[in-house]
């Protein structure tokens, strides 16, 4: 175990007193790849950041029911028709019933297409939901609810932002994907070799730049989609070698653009951004960043029916020279006589067909678009026409990449967004040491 040669108490005083150095990990990496070495007394912090589908979310919602009388006994709840899980009983005095609402819930009125983290960012973005409860009695009770009126909102992740991401695309053209063609890796069926779809953010992945698991350790103060929160602990299928993360953080005040539904072709899903910050107290920290890149870590490309791996590619493969943003040219849309299978398929809702627009406060520049637009009217920003957002090689062939479930644009503000509170003196690093002594990876 390498010894400390700075305690976090040493890097806090620092950040107080505006002297400390804190870099996010596209900077570090930078000065990595310009071939320079730094040490501990050059840098006090590196901040890092994710932001991606995170399937294991969910929250604890205290949503208001009656006041004044004998609160009721719910026992059915739904949020725009979202399935929650309410608890037994109500407050008898300010009637409040608490629920949780899972990320991945489907609406029972706009099944596979809206779910519960589209609940989720809507309440943060400030828009009324429909809360509609059920009494033991028989009871039904429909009215408009605002995050304003909920005291208390937390989001609980059990399994988030893991440390090893697959890629995936139809190597056997398996039978059963031909007879059930969905897949949460997938926005629609891909003809064999037809398309790559990925995760994971690469060297900004908090996970994959500890590799020792000696740095990310219960009670870590980090951002979750902007605000602060907290590591409760390694998540509900973390393993040695494919580490995940449970955390907690308070709603009020999240940033949406960093959070919200997600819909694949085997239905919703739910999206989350989290930074980390690394405190540089030993050597080993900073060489582990150090050896972090793009180009060393793996990603494992698996055949989307079965999921076994087949072959390997590296993230820089996937982020080297990529658009991270999509743009849209509307002077290309050829008005589609039905359905824009762009907007169709587009995972966050992001296109308006009839307006011919993109919202880039939704879109997370996944690519879909660009693999399903008939006219080539949406392209990695900088492409010529009919550009996309790159290409692989794989089985000899050029495969093209279709579809981007990680943000890495997002990734990048996460770790700035950190950095900037740091330096700001408005964010502090929690002494794990004096939490949990005995965390192991």
């Amino acid at each position: 175990m390498p010894k400390a040669v700075k305690r976090i108490s040493d890097i806090n005083r620092r950040l107080r007193r505006g002297q400390a150095v804190v870099m996010t990990a596209m900077e570090f990496k930078r000065q990595v790849r310009q071939g320079l070495r730094l040490g501990v007394d050059d840098v006090d912090v590196v901040t890092t950041g994710t932001r991606a589908v995170m399937s294991g979310t969910s929250a604890m919602l205290s949503v208001p029911t009656v006041e004044g009388r004998e609160a009721p006994q719910v026992t059915a709840l739904h949020i725009n028709g979202v399935p929650c899980q309410p608890m037994p009983g109500a407050d008898a005095v300010t009637g409040l019933v608490e629920a949780v609402i899972y990320g991945t819930a489907e609406s029972r009125d706009n099944h596979g297409r809206y779910g519960g983290g589209h609940v989720l960012r809507e309440l943060v973005e400030g828009r009324a939901v429909e809360v509609e409860y059920r009494t033991g009695e028989g009871v039904r009770r429909r009215f408009d609810l605002t995050l304003d009126r909920v005291g208390f909102a937390r989001i609980y992740s059990f399994r988030n932002s893991y440390q090893n991401y697959s890629a995936f695309t139809n190597v056997k053209d398996h039978p059963s994907y031909r007879r059930n063609p969905t897949s949460i890796f997938a926005c629609r069926p891909i003809p064999r070799l037809g398309g790559l779809s990925m995760s994971g953010s690469g060297e900004l992945n908090p996970l994959e730049n500890d590799p020792r698991g000696r740095v990310i350790r219960p009670g870590m103060r980090i951002l979750v989609n902007g605000v602060p929160g907290l590591i409760i602990g390694y998540g509900t299928r973390s393993s040695p070698a494919k580490r995940c993360l449970s955390l907690a953080a308070d709603m009020h005040g999240m940033d949406p653009q960093f959070m919200g539904g997600f819909k694949t072709s085997y239905g919703v899903e739910v999206t989350n951004g989290l930074a980390v910050p690394f405190p540089i107290c030993d050597q080993q920290v900073l060489d582990d960043l150090a050896g972090c890149l793009d180009e060393h870590i793996p990603l494992p490309v698996a055949d989307l029916g079965d999921r076994i791996p087949l072959g390997e590619l590296r993230y820089s493969a996937i982020w080297r020279d990529a658009r991270l943003k999509v743009a849209f040219d509307p002077q290309r849309c050829i008005r589609c006589a039905f359905q824009c299978p762009a907007e169709y398929y587009c995972p966050m809702g992001a296109i308006d067909w009839q307006a011919k627009t993109i919202d880039q406060d939704l879109c997370v520049a996944c690519g879909a678009c660009t693999a399903n637009c008939l006219g080539g009217a949406f392209m990695g920003e900088g492409d010529a026409p009919r550009g996309c957002l790159g290409t692989v090689d794989l089985f000899d062939r050029q495969v093209p990449v279709i579809f981007r479930q990680s943000n890495r644009l997002r990734s990048e503000r996460l770790a700035e967004q950190l950095k900037t509170l740091l330096e700001a003196g408005k964010f502090f690093l929690a002494d794990t040491d004096l939490v949990c002594r005995n965390w192991h990876a």
